[in-house]
């Protein structure tokens, strides 16, 4: 299958489509589109054009499609970029389009075009007003997110990264809860800070190359002192740990995504800062990264997420702002595994990304099947679904269960490989990390026992519809994957291994490499 394709000529045009794509059926979606209702009452709009939810769902399809035949191309043994398109662009900025992925890439542009169209189906009648303009944001936003996770050149990259930003701040502004205004506010304020300061560094960097190139692989090999390096890491660490919310830049997350719309709150949740740090902070300066002041502080901020995001996540009286605190949580380990450093720990850490995608992203559009049903997500209000939802209630608990690592789930794979591979640099870390598991099951049984097994003493929940056929298939789609990935990880950990592997050797080997390295493990 894989040389049909390539005699198609498929790796040479797909990444150029993955981002093309979405921004000329976003186009379509906003003319063409039908809006659900006529006004926030819910009446029913004039006939005239097909749904823009069927058009944005269409759409978004067919991106999953593009991606699953990007990973029906891609060779699994193969070393450096695949798929790799190089165009003309700004030649006096020496500034190119060039576009390829590795296993660093790969999982994420094949989650991020999974995880979009199950996020529309799972949170159908999730939105209903101004949906040609939702649905033209939504598939904006996924072409950012393409543009992030397939962009070689720093200043296509930078611009796939502030696309993001926009449609982000309008699905949270204008379609959120109540909160809205301030929560998208403080999204933009945070991000929009550190994108700038990562801009100037960008600006540095291609100053030192000459003014010839912003390509990742050039400026890889500049060499830079160790000045440079630090503050340039410090501009680059700044947007991608506000954009992934670590602790101590977290405090904006939680509220985004209480007043965000469904999918919002999934995009919202896609460790995106985390896979940048990997692929650009890290390779571009390595001497920072590895620094035993910078390296130690980082370190010691992961654990303390994973543990304060756990302990936070145990006081919520809110699903949505339980998974909120979770994911922070979450983060700490992935942040655990890019600094250890070890094979192990960075293959874990990729292998989270996607873990903590699945599972985040199932949780939220469970919270948001809860939200439509009964106008609320407080933990307080339910009790006893399991009775009246059986369906939602097994969904629940597979996910929930992934969520706390449980052995069988994808969960477990990854946050066990960043253990692993940290405790061999720093055990006492480590340990201290382990304990964030433990706080995990407690507040994942909490939120369990709270909203499936208590007593259902309120009239409105005995009322509750159990999932449609709809949610049953996109909830089954998330369970076949969590235990799929927990069971069968070796696809996903050999696409991810090699890269790992090269993103070690650069660190330790390349012009940048630091004179003090930290102990690592290469296995070819």
């Amino acid at each position: 299958m894989r040389d049909l394709m390539l005699s198609l000529g498929v790796d040479r045009w797909v990444l150029p489509a993955l981002l093309a794509w979405p921004i000329v059926a976003g186009v379509f979606v906003r003319l063409l589109g039908r809006d659900v209702s006529r006004d926030d009452t819910g009446a029913e709009a004039p006939s005239g054009g097909p749904d823009a939810r069927v058009l944005t769902a269409a759409a978004l399809v067919v991106e999953a499609a593009l991606a699953v035949a990007l990973w029906g191309v891609y060779d699994p043994n193969g070393r450096g970029w695949q798929a790799r398109v190089d165009l003309p662009w700004l030649a006096d900025l020496g500034a190119t389009f060039s576009v390829g992925v590795d296993g660093l890439s790969l999982p994420m542009v094949l989650l991020t075009a999974l995880v979009m169209p199950l996020t529309v189906f799972g949170s159908w009648d999730n939105v209903r007003v101004r949906t040609p303009a939702f649905g033209a944001l939504v598939l904006l936003l996924t072409s950012g997110l393409m543009g992030v996770f397939v962009s070689l050149d720093l200043l296509l990259f930078y611009l796939a990264w502030e696309l993001m930003l926009i449609p982000t701040y309008l699905l949270v502004g204008v379609w959120g809860a109540a909160g809205q205004s301030r929560a998208s506010l403080r999204y933009v304020l945070f991000t929009l800070v550190g994108s700038l300061l990562m801009l100037v560094a960008i600006i540095a960097l291609w100053s030192l190359a000459g003014g010839e190139t912003l390509h990742l692989d050039d400026l890889a090999q500049l060499p830079l002192p160790q000045t440079a390096q630090l503050l340039m890491f410090g501009a680059f660490f700044a947007a991608f740990g506000v954009k992934s919310a670590l602790v101590p830049f977290h405090t904006w997350l939680p509220d985004a995504q209480s007043a965000a719309p469904t999918l919002a709150t999934v995009t919202l949740g896609l460790k995106v800062g985390a896979y940048a740090i990997l692929r650009f902070a890290i390779p571009l300066f390595p001497a920072a990264a590895t620094h035993e002041t910078v390296r130690t502080v980082i370190l010691v901020c992961s654990v303390v997420a994973i543990v304060y995001g756990a302990l936070l996540a145990m006081a919520q009286h809110d699903l949505k702002r339980l998974i909120s605190y979770s994911s922070i949580s979450h983060l700490g380990f992935i942040m655990l595994g890019c600094f250890a450093l070890t094979q192990q720990s960075v293959q874990g850490a990729v292998v989270s990304i996607i873990n903590s995608g699945i599972s985040t992203t199932a949780l939220f559009l469970l919270a948001g099947m809860l939200e439509d049903r009964r106008g609320t997500t407080a933990l307080p209000a339910f009790g006893g679904l399991a009775r009246v939802m059986p369906w939602f209630g097994v969904m629940l608990t597979v996910v929930m269960l992934s969520t706390v690592a449980l052995p069988g789930t994808n969960g477990f794979v990854g946050e066990f490989l960043v253990l692993i591979g940290t405790y061999a640099d720093r055990p006492v870390l480590a340990v201290v990390a382990t304990s964030g598991v433990i706080f995990a099951a407690a507040y994942g049984m909490r939120a369990l026992q709270r909203v499936l097994f208590e007593r259902l003493d309120e009239s409105a929940n005995g009322a509750l519809v159990d999932l449609s056929g709809r949610e049953k298939a996109v909830m089954m789609a998330f369970a076949v994957a969590i235990m799929y990935l927990g069971i069968v990880p070796q696809p996903l950990l050999k696409r991810v291994e090699r890269a790992s592997l090269d993103l070690i050797e650069a660190v330790r080997f390349g012009p940048n490499a630091p004179a003090t390295l930290p102990p690592v493990s290469l296995s070819r």
